[in-house]
């Protein structure tokens, strides 16, 4: 791999002279920024000194933006504040290293994980065995895939329940160059809390009550490949704090351990909560969000590539013909496929395959009629525009009927809604809203 580090700092350039890391790369130095444009289709990683020059670190990013050869930036600086690992990743840069007594070994643990993918060979990456679709929407999903797949930067995948996070996840693995390696998932918010610290990072015998063999977690198991965390915002603050210095170490100690084990893990995190939010409200670590924020991807709700309901319909069609034993696959009928069509499905595609699973078995013939196909009843009032209102009014209205269709719960409407709680709990307190 090359390697291109920009400072005019000799002790940053030590660690990347060392005899393991010339023996597999090779190191281009430069004093200056303007001799980039010369090199840039030789460089695969490029450390940028934030010292280099006064250029603030979105002047840095907007300069860097013109590169598009280069796979991957890391910043490098002698402040440790989050506010600047924020501008870091807001701009360009994948990954920020600290000039410490630590970036020594921070530049070797960065070198082991920064694997880069030969693009040519991610030319026209295949990930429709996985995911179907072909609206622009899924497109744009696909095109963010492909970038993941070509490098080891930590993705961070968002949106609603349903809409098929764990499958991007492993179609990016499956792309990468870990796919020989273990994919492993694990759903935080599905782990009891005091569970989730052995799920992780495995434990001895005899570190708690009932601990009568060693357990390896899942950091371990993940050796090499992808560990995709489900739910990351379940994860309870004090475990957090522990998981942001595995990222920063790369390595885990076992509860009730005394070894430090190195671990060499591709992370890959999903949420269908507004973590920005939760970082506010202090319910997540702001300086994790950062670090896992990586390369965001951001997955459209069903509603929003309708163009595809045709085509994932069918897919599922086949399989639920399978699966439930018919010698045919069964068809849509056009009223069937009309209803399903004006359909808004809240629960996105897992809904529309629970749906056609469930046709599939009622229906008398190949052909699955209108009557087959059983839908929720969508209970958002349609005169909600017949009176005029004052925005306020028409956001208090849609927050009280989502309130009384989730009994109440208040930081499920929340994230739903994509608002913070505490406004939720303010128009309640003023007595704007019922709860």
């Amino acid at each position: 791999m090359n390697i291109c580090i920009i400072t005019k700092n000799d002790n940053i350039l030590l660690p990347f002279y060392e005899p393991e890391i010339l023996q597999n790369h090779t190191i281009i130095h430069l004093n200056q920024e303007d001799r980039i444009h010369t090199i840039e289709k030789n460089i695969d990683l490029l450390f940028w000194d934030e010292n280099i020059s006064d250029s603030s670190i979105k002047q840095i990013g907007k300069f860097l933006k013109a590169f598009h050869q280069i796979h991957q930036f890391i910043l490098i600086s002698t402040s440790n504040n989050i506010y600047n690992y924020k501008l870091a990743i807001e701009n360009k840069f994948q990954d920020f290293l600290l000039f410490d007594e630590n970036f020594e070994k921070s530049v070797t643990s960065t070198l082991q994980n920064a694997q880069v993918e030969n693009f040519d060979n991610l030319e026209d990456p295949d990930y429709s065995y996985l995911i179907k679709g072909e609206s622009k929407a899924i497109e744009k999903v696909f095109e963010v895939m492909k970038k993941a797949s070509g490098t080891n930067i930590n993705v961070n995948i968002t949106g609603e329940t349903g809409t098929g996070k764990e499958l991007i996840a492993q179609g990016i693995h499956d792309q990468s160059l870990r796919k020989q390696f273990p994919f492993v998932a694990v759903n935080v918010g599905a782990i009891p809390k005091d569970l989730i610290e052995s799920e992780l990072f495995g434990h001895e015998v005899g570190a708690f009550t009932g601990a009568t063999k060693k357990r390896i977690g899942k950091f371990e198991e993940a050796e090499k490949g992808t560990l995709f965390l489900d739910e990351i915002g379940e994860l309870p603050l004090e475990l957090q704090t522990k998981l942001l210095r595995v990222l920063q170490e790369r390595e885990i100690t076992r509860i009730g351990g005394n070894d430090v084990i190195p671990v060499d893990v591709r992370l890959i995190t999903a949420t269908h909560r507004n973590l920005r939010n939760e970082v506010a409200e202090n319910k997540f670590r702001e300086d994790l969000y950062y670090r896992l924020l990586g390369l965001p991807l951001q997955l459209p709700p069903l509603r929003e590539r309708m163009e595809d309901i045709h085509v994932l319909s069918s897919h599922f069609l086949q399989e639920a013909s399978l699966e439930f034993g018919q010698t045919q696959a069964k068809y849509l009928s056009k009223g069937a496929f009309n209803k399903i069509n004006a359909y808004s499905f809240p629960g996105n595609v897992r809904q529309l395959k629970a749906i056609i699973d469930l046709a599939v078995v009622l229906s008398d013939d190949n052909e699955i009629k209108s009557k087959d196909i059983h839908l929720e009843k969508e209970e958002i009032s349609t005169d909600l525009l017949k009176k005029e209102r004052t925005i306020e009014e028409y956001n208090i209205e849609i927050i009280e009927f989502f309130l009384k269709k989730y009994k109440g719960k208040v930081n499920y409407v929340a994230d739903k809604l994509d608002i913070s709680k505490s406004k939720i709990y303010q128009l309640i307190k003023d007595g704007k809203i019922t709860k």
